[in-house]
């Protein structure tokens, strides 16, 4: 499903689509397909387009941690996170999912916070490869660098022309960017 400059792909059922829905419906999507994917591009783009979030901080909104992580982190972290989940609790994607979102800049990969669904990241030089199983990746690129399984709940980002590997919170919360 795609949306101006965003699409996604979504492996996910529908526990939280309702909250979600009506969330992105009282801004003004009209959600006509009743789609899972529809709904998650609506909030990419509500996050990001619209509320000027950037995208680490949009899919810190879509997959928080835990109250209780949050609670263990030092002041500063604990005090943006909490507002994130306070702010955009209608737009946590709860239950099993796992999305890959591609937008003008790049795209990001990013699991349910426990991992129900799974996610596989591979590179290859200066190309990211996001699927649910990694046979998908092997069929497109035979002989990949790395693979990794990333975190559950925590987001890989690929933003273009970039090599970056940044920590958001050390050693507790953090994101992975790389390309």
């Amino acid at each position: 499903f795609n949306l101006l400059y965003c699409y996604v792909v979504a492996n996910a059922e529908r526990s939280y689509y309702g909250t979600n829905r009506r969330y992105v419906a009282n801004c003004g999507y009209k959600c006509s397909l009743l789609t899972d994917s529809e709904v998650l591009v609506y909030l990419a783009d509500l996050l990001t387009r619209r509320h000027k979030l950037p995208i680490h901080i949009a899919a810190f909104a879509l997959a928080p941690p835990f109250w209780e992580q949050i609670s263990q982190l030092p002041k500063k972290e604990r005090e943006l996170l909490k507002a994130i989940r306070l702010t955009y609790g209608s737009a946590l994607a709860n239950g099993p999912f796992t999305m890959i979102l591609g937008f003008s800049g790049g795209m990001i990969g990013l699991s349910d916070r426990i991992k129900l669904r799974p996610l596989v990241a591979a590179r290859k030089n200066s190309t990211l490869y996001l699927a649910s199983e990694e046979a998908a990746i092997r069929e497109i690129c035979e002989k990949p660098e790395k693979i990794w399984r990333p975190v559950a709940g925590k987001p890989v980002i690929c933003l273009l022309r970039r090599k970056l590997n940044v920590e958001l919170y050390p050693a507790r919360i953090h994101y992975q960017m790389e390309c």
